[in-house]
């Protein structure tokens, strides 16, 4: 087959520190000379982000700030490209990351292709336990998936233009990838998943702010499923341990007030709730011979309830306001 022509579209956020390195990734590709251009969407920065990417043969866009969904239709908008790769600012694609993408472009029904994480990007523990989970689901699904990142995907254009692109109303990086992906599904079209496809992370997670984008998570999600409640059980990236840990926290705020019954009964299903976050970081700790991960049950233990506050306040918004 031709080689498609490839859109890189980029939503940059504040990245002056890290946009440099995604865009000298983006440019050291392996793709075919001439086939290949980078967008770049200021989606409202207040850094040097602007001065970063003029220093780069890009295209550079700018618009108020609306968030990445918004950002990501008005790039792949002003693109050439009949296949368009969405990577983050603060991603560093492999260099064959493009080429592996690319390969699965000409099967029919695909309408995306998804790559996965690499883990070499940051020396912080929390930034790597957090993609050692992301590789470990990401080893457990299948050929074809349901739910792809924007962090590391092609879209064909083709795509793109039947489903309208990406929905606006996600004004934050939280759940609009997997909507489109849903749509996608509904449509037709399969999404190829490219384990071999890699970008690395260098985003510096901080606790607090990582609990802040689980709390995220788990509001736009009840957007994402109000929408597309059939998915709820078959999304790919989830596991049995996702709806366990519902129906355990569940049975907790059932139980309240508790009482002394209760209260043993509270403190087992609380018990069992930290138990089953501990194969997951010992499996970490004993593959990275780092001990040190095994602390990171506790973090997964509180994401927890910070996810389901915020599944029940997007509950009440998107469910029983319906704004």
């Amino acid at each position: 087959m031709n080689e498609p022509f490839v859109s890189i579209v980029i939503p940059a956020f504040n990245a002056g520190l890290t946009l440099e390195e995604t865009i000298e990734a983006c440019l050291g590709q392996d793709y075919l000379k001439g086939r290949i251009e980078i967008v770049v969407v200021d989606d409202g920065s207040l850094d040097n982000t602007r001065q970063v990417a003029a220093r780069f043969p890009v295209r550079y866009i700018y618009q108020d700030r609306k968030g990445p969904a918004a950002a990501r239709n008005i790039g792949w908008r002003d693109s050439k490209g009949d296949a368009v790769c969405f990577t983050d600012a603060d991603c560093v694609p492999y260099e064959d990351w493009v080429s592996k993408l690319v390969q699965h472009y000409g099967k029919d029904d695909v309408g995306a292709v998804a790559g996965s994480y690499a883990v070499d990007s940051s020396r912080y523990l929390l930034d790597k336990f957090v993609h050692f989970e992301i590789r470990y689901r990401h080893s457990m699904m299948p050929m074809y998936i349901n739910s792809f990142g924007t962090y590391n995907v092609l879209l064909k254009r083709a795509a793109l233009e039947k489903l309208n692109g990406f929905d606006s109303e996600y004004s934050h990086a939280s759940g609009e990838d997997s909507d489109l992906s849903y749509r996608l599904i509904r449509q037709g079209y399969r999404i190829y998943f490219e384990k071999d496809a890699l970008v690395g992370h260098g985003n510096i997670l901080r606790f607090w702010r990582y609990v802040l984008v689980q709390f995220r998570h788990g509001y736009w999600r009840m957007k994402i499923y109000r929408k597309n409640y059939s998915m709820i059980t078959r999304d790919d990236y989830g596991y049995w341990k996702d709806f366990a840990e519902v129906f355990l926290v569940l049975a907790l705020l059932f139980l309240f007030p508790i009482g002394r019954v209760k209260g043993l009964v509270a403190g087992g299903l609380a018990l069992v709730l930290f138990m089953i976050q501990l194969p997951l970081a010992l499996r970490i700790s004993f593959k990275e011979r780092d001990f040190r991960y095994a602390a990171f049950s506790i973090v997964t233990f509180i994401r927890v309830f910070v996810r389901i506050a915020g599944g029940i306040i997007g509950f009440i918004r998107f469910w029983i306001i319906r704004k």
